[in-house]
């Protein structure tokens, strides 16, 4: 399995790969677009799990990856930051952090009602 951490941005996406023993196998920014992110899909390893940080752009993206993974999932902010608070922070960093949380099964979810569809 493949768990991969989302840094999610109005303009862009920075993301890590991992593996269950850990091991990075890319990390990297991607554009915040549907035909973007359609194209960085084909290029990942499967099978593999998606996680987000819960924020005012992730709607439209979790519905757009959620045919391309096993799951994803989307973490209670406030709860996440509390595990992942680190004195380095940027997006690369963050993005590993929730990749971890998701392969360590740390991930804070929020409740199903806050991730609701997007789609009208």
């Amino acid at each position: 399995m493949y768990y991969i951490g989302l840094d999610v941005h109005k303009k862009t996406i920075s993301y890590c790969v991992k593996d269950a023993s850990n091991q990075v196998h890319r990390e990297g920014t991607v554009g915040a677009t549907r035909p973007e992110l359609d194209r960085w899909i084909q290029t990942l390893p499967q099978p593999r799990i998606m996680a987000m940080e819960a924020t005012i752009f992730r709607g439209w993206i979790y519905d757009h990856l959620l045919p391309h993974a096993e799951q994803v999932k989307v973490a209670h902010t406030l709860m996440l930051r509390a595990i992942a608070a680190a004195k380095k922070k940027n997006d690369r960093i963050d993005a590993g952090k929730i990749a971890d949380c998701l392969r360590c099964d740390f991930l804070p979810q929020c409740r199903e009602a806050h991730v609701a569809s997007w789609e009208f």
